[in-house]
């Protein structure tokens, strides 16, 4: 699809508490191999878009090491890029740091003539999508833009997505927060819209406010300017958007072993990342793993249930790990229990013998800290 730019919107996820505080969600480890970003990236891959830009709002570097090698997630390197989109002016002066001005900043893809349609997706929500038949939708509906959204019997799960009230043309006629919901039309902050219309938009919001964001701007266009196409997503989605909502569906592949073969497991549809020539897993004779996900160069010798073990993480013999996230390369010492805890890369276990948070607030622990 070279007539399609495909933009990752870093601005629209929100922050993971102090997870994300020295880095962006994007980059974030989920199911101790991908970071957030693989899924956007690998669903425009899968889809044939091999044109990407990154609006990076903050934390370059974090990005920039994990798409290190950007020909893993371009089915045609020579044709496309993949680019980390910076707004400098930004960086200088937040007030500016927007996504809309990202894009103004690095505008050039715009001026391709090929290009016909940008799609502006967030990596917090966590979806296998095939763009192409979205596209063809846009396309036959005669809107300039179109929005994804998919519709929440439960909106709890939820809590903090926009919501729609969509008419019976399928024609978006309100975005609104509400949390007393119970169910309802989530929006996706999924953009489909013509490259011609998205530059009429970029230069209406010079003369709206230089402070606006793209969700703003939307709101704002359905409101006054046009009417924008609602396309309805049926497959599986999840939004990340709080540290209680990260470790509630990263264990939902635990209780629910079915969704990664349905996820990660089809062959027609893989989903790309960063690899590392880490050894295979090392389990002791006493070691006991039930229930977990276990990543490559991680040290088993103790006791692992319903847990996600990431890189190089040392168990030793006499610890037990019960419905915990353990980062790359932390450590627990023999004699030490921890249960719902989510500890960050580097973390040492070896004083405290009883670590526990619950389910609904697990505990975490920064990078690099003893406890």
């Amino acid at each position: 699809m070279n007539d399609v730019v495909a933009l990752i919107d870093l601005y629209s996820s929100r922050g993971l508490d102090l997870l994300t505080k020295d880095r962006p969600l994007a980059s974030t480890t989920f199911l101790a191999r991908y970071a957030f970003i693989d899924f956007s990236l690998s669903n425009f891959s899968n889809s044939g878009i091999d044109n990407i830009g990154i609006l990076v709002k903050d934390h370059p570097n974090s990005i920039n090491k994990h798409i290190s090698n950007p020909n893993a997630y371009l089915s045609n390197p020579k044709t496309g890029f993949l680019s980390l989109f910076i707004n400098e002016k930004g960086i200088i002066n937040p007030v500016f740091n927007t996504d809309l001005n990202n894009i103004k900043e690095n505008d050039y893809f715009l001026y391709d003539s090929k290009i016909k349609y940008v799609v502006i997706t967030d990596p917090s929500f966590v979806k296998k999508v095939d763009y192409r038949p979205i596209i063809e939708e846009h396309k036959k509906s005669g809107r300039l833009a179109s929005i994804l959204y998919t519709h929440a019997d439960d909106a709890s799960d939820f809590p903090y997505a926009q919501k729609l009230v969509i008419d019976s043309l399928n024609d978006v006629q309100k975005v609104y927060d509400d949390d007393r919901a119970k169910e309802g039309d989530i929006l996706l902050n999924t953009l489909i819209v013509d490259k011609s219309f998205l530059i009429e938009l970029l230069k209406l919001s010079n003369n709206i406010s230089i402070g606006y964001n793209l969700g703003e701007l939307v709101a704002y266009c359905i409101k006054y300017v046009a009417k924008i196409h609602a396309i309805k997503f049926d497959g599986y989605v999840r939004h990340v958007a709080s540290l209680q909502t990260y470790f509630k569906w990263s264990m939902e592949f635990i209780k629910n072993p079915d969704l990664i073969t349905d996820l990660l497991a089809d062959p027609e549809w893989n989903f790309y990342t960063t690899t590392h020539n880490s050894r295979p897993v090392l389990y002791g004779p006493n070691s006991k793993v039930t229930n977990s996900i276990v990543a490559n160069g991680a040290t088993i010798n103790g006791v692992v249930k319903n847990s996600i073990i990431s890189r190089d993480v040392t168990i030793e013999e006499g610890a037990i790990v019960e419905n915990c996230i353990l980062f790359t390369h932390s450590v627990v010492k023999s004699g030490v229990y921890l249960k719902n805890v989510i500890c960050d890369k580097r973390v040492t276990f070896k004083s405290k013998s009883d670590v526990e948070g619950t389910e609904e607030n697990p505990l975490y622990f920064p990078r690099g800290v003893n406890v």
